[in-house]
């Protein structure tokens, strides 16, 4: 994102006493607002431990003329990060002091103040991992024994993010398994033995389908004609997928042009 023989438009300094995973995202999700900065650079800082770590850090984003960001959770970190912004007109931004204390005075409730407390291991974070190795398991159709334990199945034909989008939602604890469409390979009989479970069928225009095979051949460098991104093959594979999905019962969602977290959000509703 940033070339170092050019000034960046843009000076990103994230600070933190845990990893700064929640501000790094937070300023992603900014940053695509802005299509048209590319340079831009980003210095993370995290694991602060005393004040003078993180006044030197600020002294150094002050010489450079960085955006500071923060999710410090340490009390006296914030009063001194905000008291040394405030002095010196460093353009400060603190995603967690105002919302702790909003919260804090709306409900009463004390909080914790503890750094890295959404990573802590808890029963959450092992049934992420649960998840993750069951959707690993489960991957494009390589088991198929303890398939009515998950959450979903997603079926679909090749190229419409089967995978992606089950360790999406793995990774927010939901055991997904899923199935590639091929017509000349059955769907086994044991996922029809199982009435309970939440069918997902993703397809997308063959055109759509064509294009990222073609580029996924160009990646593998692969040449000369192929079954695999024939267009005549690929209306085969779709034909193919909506009888199965009838059979299923499967819900229908179109991933063309959506990104994972739509069609993850989607799901979701739905489980």
């Amino acid at each position: 994102m940033f070339d170092e023989k050019q000034t960046p438009q843009l000076r990103l300094f994230v600070i933190s006493d845990s990893i700064g995973e929640t501000a790094q995202r937070m300023i992603h999700a900014t940053l695509t607002q802005f299509p048209d900065l590319s340079q831009i650079e980003i210095k993370k800082y995290p694991f602060i431990k005393n004040e003078e770590e993180l006044i030197h850090i600020l002294n150094r984003a002050k010489d450079l003329n960085a955006v500071v960001v923060t999710t410090l959770v340490n009390p006296d970190f914030n009063i001194a990060g905000q008291q040394f912004a405030e002095k010196f007109q460093i353009p400060y931004i603190d995603y967690m002091s105002d919302l702790i204390s909003i919260i804090q005075q709306q409900t009463q409730c004390t909080p914790i103040l503890e750094s890295g407390a959404l990573r802590k291991l808890d029963k959450n974070y092992f049934k992420r991992i649960e998840a993750m190795e069951y959707a690993v398991k489960y991957d494009d159709g390589k088991h198929f024994t303890d398939i009515g334990e998950a959450d979903a199945l997603i079926v679909g034909v090749s190229r419409t993010s089967k995978t992606p989008l089950s360790m999406y939602l793995a990774n927010k604890g939901y055991k997904i398994a899923n199935i590639p469409l091929v017509p000349e390979v059955d769907i086994p009989d044991e996922v029809f033995k199982h009435k309970h479970l939440k069918v997902f069928g993703l397809t997308a225009s063959p055109d759509y389908i064509l294009n990222i095979r073609n580029e996924r051949v160009r990646i593998l460098g692969l040449s000369g004609p192929s079954n695999y991104n024939s267009m005549d093959r690929i209306k085969e594979e779709l034909i193919h997928a909506e009888e199965i999905f009838e059979k299923l019962n499967a819900t229908v969602i179109n991933t063309e042009y959506k990104s994972i977290e739509e069609s993850a959000f989607y799901i979701e509703k739905c489980l």
